[in-house]
């Protein structure tokens, strides 16, 4: 799957993203699609004063994701 069909099946699909861990100052979150895992990574420095939460929508973490 490319990238663009990717964030496609996260706005269609709507899965939710969980946290995996914080390591490093990145923080892990993924997704299972129909017919993937996709994994996101955001550094803490890109965070500013959003709330990231243990589990929130996958569509949120487009920007950070891992292809």
């Amino acid at each position: 799957m490319e990238k663009n069909e990717i964030k496609k099946a996260l706005y269609r699909q709507k899965p939710e993203a969980r946290i995996r861990f914080i390591r490093k100052n990145v923080a892990y979150y993924y997704a299972d699609l129909e017919e993937r895992r996709v994994e996101f990574e955001i550094p803490i420095n890109d965070m500013g004063d959003a709330d990231f939460l243990p589990t929130m929508e996958a569509k949120l973490l487009i920007r950070w994701i891992q292809a």
